[in-house]
């Protein structure tokens, strides 16, 4: 069969590196932008993946589009601090993000959506590949989508492309409120519109939205493979009685309105497991019947986990190459990792995720972290989407 083929890119700030080191696996640093996109049907992203998405329309070579998310300058020409921040409040400039998406993607920074990417031909859809990215309207308080093309068919509404160009568009989705960013995102294209991160519409992780978006176009569920693609998420068991190591254990907050707070602004920027992803199984119709690997799911996750490892004993352990202080300072690293020494560390990270020193979020675990869907290694999610494409 072959497949209608998504890729999905979640949210995460600076930690959407991680996105692009996963793309230079699977496709090699010197593949551009534009012939990855034509490995694929369609592409969805958020945030921090949307500025991955940014950089192939734009057609950087994926070891460029690496090179800008290491350069602690550019990273900055898109967070932009505040000559004033208070702790616990906004920490960023809204409208010099703007500016800085539009100077890294001269080429097609300032093209609309709709026309960036006609020139890029689906897999096997027969027509350019499909953009999707998600935001939250500010003012109406609901979900907003911007499409390259209408999504419309009978008994499904009307889905609008949308009218904005691509650095607004990447603008508006990565928008992260309350401890990021001063206020709501305005488009010059849209005057009046504002808006908030994606993650709002509940779409930090856009598979649900894509495997929708899919289905509205006509495709069947049973022929979709989507290859979702994450910035890492923590997993942290809660300590047994008696234990000595508390940096891999979960941290019990009292409950109160600034730890509140802080939980919810942290929790709409994340996708736990078992929640999205095995959702966009359900809708797929679970195991593919015509898998010939060990893909037993039409969704591929391939998401690093902070979160440590069983040894032989059944005791949950710091995973090999990490020390202490490493794993603490992940768990505690903020989704706005602009400075070099944190950026560094999520390279660290990354690199033992692909080495299989590191976990991988499966579709579905166990309170173990033991995968029920899905694979628990980099290596055998990347063995599992060959196989599932092949």
């Amino acid at each position: 069969m072959d497949r209608y083929r998504i890729l999905t890119l979640d949210g995460g700030g600076a930690w959407a590196l991680i996105e692009v080191m996963t793309l230079i696996d699977l496709f090699g640093e010197a593949t551009t932008g534009h012939q990855v996109l034509r490995e694929f049907d369609m592409v969805a992203a958020n945030s921090g993946g949307g500025i991955v998405l940014g950089g192939l329309v734009e057609d950087m070579p994926l070891g460029t589009l690496r090179d800008f998310f290491l350069d602690e300058e550019k990273r900055k020409s898109i967070f932009v601090r505040k000559s004033l921040h208070l702790p616990g409040l906004e920490k960023y400039d809204t409208e010099a993000k703007l500016a800085g998406l539009r100077n890294a993607f001269p080429k097609r920074g300032d093209m609309a959506l709709t026309e960036a990417a006609k020139d890029i031909p689906g897999r096997s859809s027969g027509v350019p590949v499909h953009l999707l990215v998600a935001g939250f309207d500010y003012d109406r308080n609901r979900g907003a989508f911007f499409r390259s093309a209408p999504a419309s068919r009978e008994g499904f509404g009307q889905g609008a492309a949308g009218q904005a160009t691509i650095a607004e568009v990447i603008h508006a989705s990565s928008n992260a409120p309350i401890r990021y960013f001063d206020r709501p995102a305005e488009l010059p294209s849209q005057p009046g519109k504002r808006y908030w991160d994606g993650a709002i519409s509940g779409a930090n992780n856009p598979i649900l939205m894509a495997i929708s978006e899919a289905v509205v176009l006509g495709q069947s569920p049973l022929r979709l493979a989507a290859l979702s693609i994450g910035t890492g998420t923590t997993f942290l068991p809660f300590a047994p009685e008696g234990a000595e190591d508390a940096a891999i254990y979960q941290t019990i907050h009292r409950s109160g309105l600034t730890t509140d707070l802080e939980k919810l602004a942290g929790a709409i920027l994340d996708d736990p497991p078992d929640v999205a992803s095995f959702m966009a199984h359900v809708m797929t119709g679970g195991p593919p019947a015509d898998a010939t690997s060990p893909a037993d799911s039409c969704i591929v996750l391939m998401s690093p986990m902070i979160a440590p490892v069983l040894n032989a004993d059944n005791k949950f352990v710091l995973p090999n190459g990490m020390d202490e202080d490493a794993f603490d300072n992940l768990v505690k690293m903020d989704m706005d990792a602009v400075d070099q020494d944190e950026v560094d560390e999520i390279v660290n990270f990354a690199q033992l995720w692909l080495a299989g020193s590191i976990s991988n979020q499966p579709v579905r675990a166990a309170a173990d972290l033991t995968p029920e869907i899905g694979q628990g290694r980099y290596a055998l999610a990347k063995e599992a989407w060959k196989g599932l494409t092949s």
